[in-house]
């Protein structure tokens, strides 16, 4: 359905104070209004609402509202027809200050299919509103342990819908999908080494990507490319190097004695951060891609391990050992001083949001159990998203492209 082509830009997401959105939910129209169409209108309302609430700057106001009471920016109308098992449904995003539809959107499905009609909708509202899109289209990849052993699990942006992916029957770690979201790499000791694994998403097919001698760890994809910086230490000593889909190394990015691993790209690709120890301790530094000058990021902290560059390219989230605890932090790419965001139990494995303004990670904070959980990029709202296997790890969050 057509509507206005301009986005009304709301949030400042980069200030610590979040001016919430009002936005009301109205009651379902229903074709038939049966029991069960009514069973699948507040299940389909039910999921919108809490998708919403994830991003943190809506309030949400359910159908039963009193129009006066609240001053409401924005209403979702929703409207239902159940056939058996097919649904069509309607859904209209209109701005109360003009009266006016946002978006509309026509979905046909299934009733299986309720929970991604809401989630597609709600990156529409997400997107409509401020301009950009949300993460309602993303999945999260994460390492469970069940029965003593690990493997590749993944899920909803929040936290339904769990799948597992390998059966490696192995230590199974570092799990990261493709900026497309076909492809899932991941680090096996299948093999009796830690080998690099690649898993076709459209076939299911996983083969191995690097059995290089020694250690084939860490990937990290070049943003839109089918390039990946691994860590290997095939001439002896552990360093990044940048390969393609056939697991054939096309150059190598660091060189030394020290010890060079975890890297991520910046949002355009030129540069890198990673974690080396050519100073003593494990510290952050930054590699320009074109001219391979390095610097390092981080001075503060004596163990600084696992960046992960913001999509936004603004920040870089890390862990480092605070009084014998892993803690998460923030810091410029320019550097200056980190942010502390963490402080009570181990937090560990940060991973941005496709779009920049959350983070999930892995925390034993909950009886000294692993479980993921997901906060605001100012270290605010942090709140507990999956709790799944005997212990959830290694978590992270892939592209907004799952429709």
């Amino acid at each position: 359905m057509p509507g206005p082509s301009f986005a009304k830009i709301y949030i400042d997401i980069s200030s610590p104070f979040i001016e919430k959105i009002p936005i009301a939910i109205s009651a379902p129209s229903l074709t038939v209004s049966s029991f069960e169409n009514r069973q699948a209108a507040r299940k389909l309302q039910s999921i919108l609402k809490s998708d919403l609430l994830f991003y943190c700057f809506f309030t949400v106001f359910d159908p039963s509202y009193t129009a006066g009471q609240e001053k409401i920016d924005y209403r979702v109308d929703t409207n239902m027809d159940r056939q058996g098992n097919d649904v069509t449904v309607v859904l209209k995003l209109i701005d109360l200050s003009s009266n006016s539809m946002l978006v509309g959107r026509k979905y046909k499905g299934t009733a299986r299919d309720l929970r991604r009609i809401a989630h597609r909708f709600s990156n529409e509202i997400v997107k409509a509103i401020t301009g950009r899109p949300g993460v309602s289209l993303s999945r999260i990849l994460f390492i469970s342990r069940a029965s003593g052993r690990t493997e590749v699990f993944s899920a909803d942006f929040d936290g339904h819908n769990i799948r597992q992916e390998t059966r490696q029957h192995s230590i199974v770690m570092s799990p990261r999908y493709s900026p497309d979201g076909r492809y899932i790499t991941f680090t096996s000791f299948r093999s009796g080494r830690p080998c690099l694994y690649l898993k076709d998403q459209q076939n299911g097919r996983i083969s191995m990507l690097a059995g290089y001698k020694g250690l084939n760890m860490s990937p990290a994809w070049a943003p839109g490319s089918d390039r990946l910086a691994v860590t290997l230490s095939r001439s002896g000593n552990p360093d990044i190097y940048l390969i393609n889909l056939k697991g054939q190394v096309i150059r190598r990015i660091t060189h030394g004695r020290a010890i060079n691993c975890s890297p991520s790209f910046s949002p355009d690709g030129r540069r890198i951060v990673f974690v080396s120890d050519r100073n003593g301790s494990p510290q952050l530094f930054i590699m320009d891609m074109a001219s391979g000058k390095t610097r390092r990021l981080t001075f503060k902290g004596s163990y600084n391990t696992d960046p992960q560059w913001s999509p936004t390219g603004d920040r870089i989230v890390y862990v480092s050992r605070i009084a014998g605890k892993f803690q998460i932090f923030t810091i410029s790419p320019r550097g200056g001083e980190p942010i502390q965001l963490t402080f009570q139990a181990d937090n560990e494995n940060p991973s941005w949001s496709p779009d920049g303004r959350q983070i999930l990670f892995s925390s034993n904070r909950s009886r000294g159990k692993k479980s993921l959980y997901v906060m605001y990029g100012n270290g605010q709202n942090q709140r507990l998203l999956l709790d799944y296997g005997q212990s959830d790890y290694f978590p992270f969050w892939g592209p907004n492209t799952f429709r």
